[in-house]
């Protein structure tokens, strides 16, 4: 029996022998599950994993299809890990069935069961699954299922941080332009109070590193919590067209870009041909951030994970998350896809568009063979909205020249004094 098969089989077993709120009729048949007498149908594939010493290690994603919801698909993104094949795969089984069957069967039902919890229930009795708190998922349709937590001494412990933690902040942002989404939040602690959050959107459509997670309690050498979550943009959100019309610009401008001879030639048709000037204008300033990481994030350039903002109307922000510009996040996400679908000279050219690229290009160029990339960090782009006063511009470039030298070591005594 194949691997996909046997997990199929695993979580079968299991959702028929809890019963109760997950109950129902259930088929197997041909590398399909249906459960919930139906109302979803479950296939399987296998991923690469990574070793992990002796033990055996799988990597799976469960697709489920939602009936009732014109057949969207939640894709979750499962691990086993198990002294052999057989135990790997029954812990990602149990991974599923723990984890994900809860807020999956809750969202179907509109109502939290089987430890899972709707969040952003203003007033809600936290004991009957209603919780006040909102997860990092504000103004949404959300269920969240139980943390599922390694390394915190005893298997029932709890880990150190608790639900009002924004366990899924960006979630929202970054989602593509459907609207039923699973998210997947992995913590993991790097001993000595440090703490990383891992996000994931509809399998590995989008992913994220916090590299600071917002936890003052310090936690084990090894140790990490794991929750999914089922949430919806509501049926009369218009934010799932805008981004959809957002997806159609940054596409249209990365498969264009080496056509022309300058980017204002390239904008200047995009209006022409309809597209929005406000989407432009956000391609333009934040999909090429995107772009521009997707190339040198693998050889290790750390970037700040914020950019300044210069407003039209004369703010100045500072500590803008790039995670919460949807034209960033879908972005990262689209890079992916035009990796492989645009000539490899014409995908790296947009790619160095950005300002970004073009500091790394100079720094390359200036040390030669010798650069070792890991060692370049960046300082926060200055971001201007089309229209804005050069006393704008002058006051962001000023706070950004503030950062940098708020962040040079001072000399041990000034150069003048020689005693």
């Amino acid at each position: 029996m194949s691997d996909t098969n046997r997990l199929l089989e695993l979580i079968e077993k299991g959702i028929v022998e809890h019963g109760g709120d997950l109950g129902g009729w259930t088929r197997h048949v041909e590398g399909k599950l249906q459960l919930f007498s139906g109302r979803v149908t479950c296939h399987a594939e296998m991923n690469e994993a990574e070793p992990a010493d002796d033990r055996d290690v799988i990597h799976a994603h469960v697709f489920t299809t939602l009936h009732e919801h014109d057949d969207e698909v939640l894709d979750a993104c499962l691990v086993g890990i198990g002294r052999d094949r057989e135990a790997a795969l029954a812990e990602a089984a149990l991974v599923w069935i723990t984890g994900i069957a809860g807020p999956i069967k809750s969202f179907l039902d509109d109502r939290p069961v089987c430890m899972t919890c709707q969040a952003g229930v203003e007033g809600g009795d936290a004991s009957q699954g209603y919780s006040p708190d909102d997860y990092g998922l504000p103004g949404l349709r959300a269920y969240v299922g139980p943390s599922l937590s390694r390394g915190f001494g005893d298997e029932h412990d709890q880990p150190p941080f608790d639900d009002a933690m924004p366990w899924f902040q960006f979630a929202n942002e970054s989602a593509a332009p459907r609207r039923v989404h699973l998210a997947k939040s992995i913590v993991l602690s790097r001993g000595n109070g440090a703490w990383t959050r891992k996000l994931e959107i509809d399998g590995h459509d989008v992913y994220h590193d916090n590299l600071d997670w917002p936890s003052t309690i310090p936690g084990p050498d090894s140790a990490y919590t794991t929750r999914y979550a089922v949430f919806e943009f509501p049926p009369e959100s218009a934010e799932i067209s805008r981004r959809a019309e957002l997806e159609r610009t940054i596409r249209f401008f990365a498969e264009n870009y080496a056509k022309h001879e300058s980017v204002d030639e390239l904008m200047e048709e995009m209006v022409s041909r309809g597209f929005s000037q406000e989407f432009v204008d956000e391609t333009e300033a934040f999909a090429t951030i995107a772009f521009s990481r997707t190339l040198f994030e693998p050889h290790g350039v750390k970037y700040p994970a914020t950019v300044i903002r210069a407003r039209r109307d004369g703010r100045v922000e500072t500590d803008v998350p790039l995670m919460s510009i949807p034209a960033y996040t879908r972005a990262r996400a689209l890079a992916v896809r035009l990796r492989d679908s645009l000539p490899e000279d014409d995908f790296q050219a947009v790619c160095l568009y950005n300002a970004e690229s073009q500091v790394i290009l100079q720094t390359m160029e200036a040390n030669g063979e010798k650069l070792d990339l890991t060692e370049v960090s960046l300082y926060p782009c200055v971001v201007p909205e089309r229209g804005v006063s050069e006393q704008t511009m002058n006051a962001a470039l000023a706070t950004l020249n503030e950062m940098i030298e708020g962040s040079r070591e001072p000399p041990e005594k000034p150069w003048w004094k020689f005693w």
